[in-house]
């Protein structure tokens, strides 16, 4: 077999796989380099730096690649081409649409560490990335830009995140090519002839000085044919290049399987993209069972990893040979302890090879989702459920085993209190899931139970207090407490004693029947305004039938890391007002980055350029103001029509206040929360006369 390969064949491995003598084992993860890396690869091969061997195992007529996928994985990017794609190409680790790798023939930017301009073009960044920076996003005006020329091509009627990679293309950039037509032409005749027939008659680049293809054809042939045949040249150079290979002997891998150790594995990714643990365990299994891989892609259902997916089944089986304890998250060196085990392992290839994983997930997924629950408005969007996923193993895993292990005919009223409970422990800080879990997970009332018990449990461990968003409104609507934020009193944050401070204080002593001092009080206060200050997964509820419906099609797992998500997080009162302004009242800049001030905004709607637009025409718009999620603030934010330059803040605090309580309003209203603590800690009826 050959011991040096050229970019062709690297290339070949993934173009034409079915005749390729190269596979990628069971034991290798995902790709998992970032846009930057695979730019960089490029170009050190195009200035001649080393980038390493490749090493192998050795089958009777195939190689296995233990160390390069990341690499390999590049370079078949690199001669990639979307345009004239076969079914012979069969990307290793990447799903849908592949990214698209582009070279500036010509390049007007000076990038802070590379000599060639290459860029990368993915589902998430579609127009790829900072000229300057290839670590840096567009701008928001940038970006918008580019949008408004990719949706000319008659296909690109769906969110950007949907676009084919045919229709795309580096934005910020001066004269860029698909590196695959450079690598395929004879000469720089033919590379014209498929720019000519390929790139959308809308090509045009912030750089380029050119309006449309045809524009960028002439030039091409004219004024950039030095460029493009000094260019060609250098690539052609590296038809010459061969890799060198290492390939492990057979008394190594004979050691390394019959101990079951992972080290050989570990140390020849060391150099590389570092493991986490969940990756190693997740390698180290698909070696033992080598069919796991396509199992656990389709048991996480497009919401949880593979890697994750195996980490909650290990959990499971682990806990079931407990009776029923909690188990705490299963590192590399107890992974490899348990799967010894015969009664663990043939209990997890269960769990993965049959459905009762699979539908464990789609029931837990399907009542956080509520879309099929009659007393909830709309669905949960995806991107929620994802993130509590994702940053909540514990507390989904705890919603798993408890249907695992209490298998009863659940209604939608307590479906909702279901996820009324988890988000509430999400979103509100709860600290003790294996307490929570050893004394609730086999109690089949546990949902229908009051949530008093859990606010602060033994006054360290539970949720903030939940406070009814009528008394939060009646507290913030009080003067006393709108003068502390703009004359920068140092007890600003902490709760007023008097006043509705005075109900909430009462409201804690009665959800906890004792009495708090006021001490305990303004500390508990304090961290729950933090959470719904702050917390975006509230907007998001919030604003979610305007998610649903614009981002429908967004998946946050892609397999690239390069997942920023598809709307702008933007400031209604404009942080250019704010951001670096030598005089600015303290309340604003309190009030500036949190909820009531920031919105989920489409690239389409946002108009607003994200400087200084004021509140007053970024929502001037009625259909503006219900995608916003901006309801009777209204009446605050249309008196705001240019930079507050004096102590007049109180539009501005109301504004935010209001929205603030509105957004936390939803998640109290539409998880019926209320129903959840005992009827007799609600406090009576707050005033609906409040001085304004």
């Amino acid at each position: 077999m050959k011991d040096t390969f050229s970019l062709q064949d690297i290339a070949n491995w993934q173009l034409d796989s079915g005749n390729s003598t190269v596979e990628l084992p069971s034991i290798q993860r995902g790709f998992v380099w970032k846009p930057k890396q695979v730019e960089d690869l490029w170009d050190s091969l195009l200035r001649g730096y080393p980038i390493g061997s490749f090493l192998f195992s050795k089958t009777s007529d195939k190689l296995h690649l233990m160390d390069g996928q990341q690499r390999a994985t590049s370079i078949f990017l690199g001669h990639f081409n979307p345009y004239n794609a076969t079914d012979a190409t069969k990307a290793w680790s990447i799903k849908g649409e592949l990214p698209v790798l582009w070279l500036d023939i010509k390049h007007l930017a000076k990038p802070t560490t590379s000599k060639y301009l290459f860029r990368l073009t993915t589902r998430s960044h579609p127009w790829g990335y900072q000229a300057n920076n290839n670590d840096a996003k567009l701008t928001v005006s940038e970006r918008r830009k580019a949008l408004e020329l990719f949706k000319q091509h008659p296909d690109n009627t769906g969110g950007y995140t949907s676009f084919k990679n045919t229709t795309t293309f580096p934005f910020d950039a001066a004269h860029p090519i698909p590196l695959t037509f450079i690598l395929e032409a004879k000469n720089t005749d033919e590379v014209i002839e498929m720019v000519e027939q390929y790139l959308p008659d809308y090509f045009a680049t912030l750089r380029g000085n050119f309006q449309d293809k045809s524009e960028f054809i002439t030039l091409l042939k004219t004024e950039l044919k030095p460029e493009l045949d000094n260019i060609f040249e250098n690539v052609k150079h590296l038809n010459q290049l061969l890799i060198k290979s290492n390939i492990i002997e057979d008394r190594v891998l004979q050691e390394e399987n019959e101990t079951e150790n992972p080290t050989l594995f570990v140390r020849i990714n060391s150099s590389g993209t570092t493991l986490n643990g969940d990756d190693l365990i997740y390698s180290i299994y698909k070696a033992i069972f080598p069919e796991a891989k396509t199992l656990m892609e389709n048991i996480g259902l497009d919401f949880i990893a593979p890697t994750q997916v195996l980490s909650l089944a290990s959990r499971i089986v682990a806990s079931d040979l407990s009776e029923n304890a909690f188990v705490k998250k299963i590192n590399v060196r107890d992974f490899q302890r348990r799967i010894k085990n015969e009664e663990f392992k043939e209990g997890l290839k269960n769990q993965i090879q049959t459905q009762q994983l699979k539908e464990l997930f789609a029931q837990a997924i399907g009542i956080l989702s509520c879309e099929d629950n009659s007393l909830f408005d709309g669905k949960i969007p995806p991107v929620i459920i994802k993130q509590f996923i994702k940053r909540n193993q514990d507390l989904f895993l705890f919603l798993v085993y408890w249907l695992h292990i209490n298998k009863i005919e659940l209604t939608d009223q307590t479906k909702l209190k279901m996820v009324a409970k988890l988000m509430a422990f999400a979103w509100f800080d709860f600290d003790n899931i294996p307490r929570l879990w050893n004394e609730k997970i086999s109690n089949k009332n546990f949902w229908e139970e009051p949530l008093n018990e859990l606010m602060w449990w033994d006054d360290k461990y539970g949720i903030h207090f939940l406070i009814k968003p009528d008394l939060l409104r009646e507290y913030y609507l009080q003067p006393k407490v709108e003068n502390r934020f703009i004359t920068e009193d140092k007890d600003r944050w902490g709760l007023l004693e008097e006043g509705a401070g005075s109900k909430i204080i009462k409201y804690y002593n009665n959800v906890k029947t004792q009495s708090y001092d006021f001490a305990i009080a303004n500390e508990y206060f304090y961290n729950f305004i933090g959470r719904i200050q702050h917390n975006r997964q509230l907007i998001l509820l919030a604003q979610r039938q305007y998610i649903n419906t614009t981002f429908g099609d967004y998946n946050q797992m892609d397999d690239m890391d390069d997942t920023n998500v598809p709307w702008d997080w933007d400031h209604i009162y404009p942080n250019e007002w704010v951001y670096r302004k030598e005089y600015c009242n303290r309340s604003i800049r309190d009030w500036n980055n949190t909820n009531g001030n920031f919105r989920a905004m489409s690239l389409e709607q946002n108009r607003s350029e994200s400087n200084s637009a004021s509140p007053k025409e970024r929502l001037d718009l009625a259909e503006i103001r219900e995608c916003s999620f901006v309801k009777e603030d209204w009446q605050y934010w249309q008196n705001l029509e240019k930079r507050i330059w004096d102590n007049k803040v109180e539009n501005h605090f109301r504004a935010i206040t209001t929205r603030m309580i509105n957004i936390y309003e939803i998640f109290w209203n539409d998880f019926k929360i209320e129903e959840l603590i005992d009827s007799n800690t609600i406090p009576n009826k707050v005033s609906e006369n409040i001085a304004n």
